[in-house]
């Protein structure tokens, strides 16, 4: 609504016409609200779950993990995203994570690619050697993340907003517990 009453008000100033500014303030704010209706339909699309699959949803990465780990070297990543993200190493990306009972696929969603990150990878469960998970009380409800280092002590970061329960419950599932999950 600010980006809208402010492109009104710069039309008035230019043109001095209250018709034009009107006309303005109407053609931003479709402009704005069809903008704001793409992305939430865009974030609301649900994951799907290929067959065979045990869980599918949306997950966040570090993009600091993704540069490190040269299992994860399929994810490719701006230079500018690989300086920010070594300037900010909680820096992350969105994607749709599908696990099943072999292993974790992470594909990149379309904002991941406003973030410089693009591209998907995936690793079986036989290559962590340890994870660590746990709820995040004063996020979202129902958020979480989860730690997996690999045999070659590289890690990666996980995290879930709000369908962390759903993923926990998932990795019970799995035919060979993961080490240090303790479950």
């Amino acid at each position: 609504m600010t980006t809208t009453f402010a492109l009104a008000l710069l039309a008035f100033l230019a043109s001095g016409s209250v018709f034009v500014a009107g006309a303005m303030f109407v053609a931003a704010g479709a402009a704005v609200a069809a903008a704001s209706l793409w992305v939430r339909g865009q974030e609301l699309k649900a994951a799907v779950i290929p067959e065979g699959a045990l869980w599918s949803g949306p997950a966040t990465i570090r993009v600091c993990d993704v540069l490190e780990s040269p299992l994860l070297d399929t994810v490719t990543v701006r230079r500018l995203a690989e300086v920010l993200a070594w300037r900010r190493p909680a820096r992350g990306a969105v994607g749709d994570i599908v696990v099943d009972e072999l292993g974790v696929t992470w594909t990149a969603r379309w904002d991941a690619g406003l973030a410089g990150v693009r591209g998907s990878f995936a690793f079986p469960w036989t290559a962590v050697v340890k994870a660590q998970a746990a709820a995040i009380p004063a996020a979202t409800p129902g958020s979480g993340a989860v730690a997996l280092t690999f045999a070659d002590s590289k890690k990666i970061d996980i995290a879930f907003a709000g369908n962390y329960p759903g993923f926990r419950a998932t990795l019970t599932r799995l035919p060979r517990p993961l080490p240090g999950l303790g479950d």
